[in-house]
């Protein structure tokens, strides 16, 4: 796969996820967005809390930290095309990894529950349909090849896990939770756990099942872009 169109396919997943991130992060800076708690103070998301407040609770999202990690990783294959090292290959993981839960899980359980308007909606499509969709299609289309293994597996689930332990943290602080599913305050620290387990194990699961895409594209297609031949391990 020659760099230009490399460059090309993911220059068009950066401008998806960097268009969801500016429009969702505008409105939590004007205080514009409708509320997410529904009037629950154990749950984040109200507009009236102050502009720190509110700065804090985006970043505390799921698929706020997703998007992200995909708007870092699709804009260093724009600008340094040839780059994989390790510890790069397990952040790009960790992008399609945290990427495919935040589309998995949105379209399949919360869709239908989202009436986003204006601005809202823009941000909305863009950071649980678009950019999950462009991006694995953009791997299954171009690559990277032959990049999984249980080495990066492991490593890309450290984004994960440091979410995880952040929103009980901060929870604990705050009083406040992202989810419903991670909400101590209702739900208890016992069942919360059982809870973040059984998606840390479905986030294996996903690992392994990507891993194996991976696997059968590289008998397909090869296993190395042209346009990361030569990068530094």
């Amino acid at each position: 796969m020659k760099t230009a169109t490399w460059r090309i396919t993911y220059s068009l997943v950066l401008a998806i996820s960097s268009i969801g991130l500016f429009v969702g992060f505008s409105m939590v800076l004007l205080g514009t967005y409708s509320s997410f708690s529904d009037g629950d103070p154990s749950l984040m998301g109200d507009p009236d809390q102050p502009l720190l407040s509110r700065v804090f609770d985006y970043f505390s999202y799921f698929t706020i930290w997703s998007n992200i990690v995909v708007a870092v990783v699709t804009g260093v294959f724009v600008f340094r095309p040839r780059m994989s090292s390790f510890w790069f290959r397990a952040l790009w993981f960790s992008s399609l990894l945290m990427i495919s839960v935040t589309g998995l899980i949105y379209n399949i359980a919360l869709a239908d529950l989202v009436q986003a308007e204006g601005a809202a909606a823009v941000s909305n499509l863009c950071n649980h349909v678009l950019t999950p969709l462009a991006f694995v299609l953009a791997w299954l289309l171009v690559g990277p090849r032959g990049w999984i293994s249980l080495r990066v597996i492991a490593a890309g689930l450290v984004i994960p896990f440091c979410w995880i332990f952040l929103t009980l943290v901060r929870g604990a602080f705050v009083d406040a939770y992202a989810y419903p599913f991670v909400n101590v305050t209702k739900l208890g620290y016992a069942e919360v756990l059982i809870n973040l387990s059984v998606i840390v194990v479905a986030c294996c699961v996903l690992s392994l099942v990507l891993w194996g895409i991976d696997k059968l594209m590289c008998k397909l297609v090869g296993t190395q872009n042209e346009s990361n031949q030569g990068a530094v391990e």
